[in-house]
């Protein structure tokens, strides 16, 4: 008697997705190599910091993209960062 293969999601997560990677015998590594991408881009297309990253995973899975990351990607970095407040200086009288 064999083993199922368990059924993918309908919703994908990072963990989801790595797991994935793992089934297909597959790593981060080997399909960012493969893409002709340096490895962090596809560590960063966990954190929606890297759409090509994020294109190679799906393209190695082959799952369609707007599947994989239906909520897309921020635009920079400085997005993320809450302003600073600023201290008001002293007025001289």
């Amino acid at each position: 008697m064999t083993k199922a293969a368990p059924k993918p999601p309908t919703e994908w997560d990072a963990e989801g997705i790595k797991a994935e990677i793992r089934r297909q015998n597959l790593t981060q590594a080997k399909i960012a190599r493969q893409a002709g991408l340096p490895p962090h881009a596809v560590r960063r297309a966990f954190l929606g910091l890297s759409r090509r990253g994020a294109d190679a995973i799906a393209a190695a899975l082959g799952i369609p993209f707007e599947e994989l990351f239906p909520t897309g990607f921020i635009q920079s970095r400085s997005s993320l960062r809450k302003p600073i407040a600023k201290p008001v200086p002293e007025s001289r009288s």
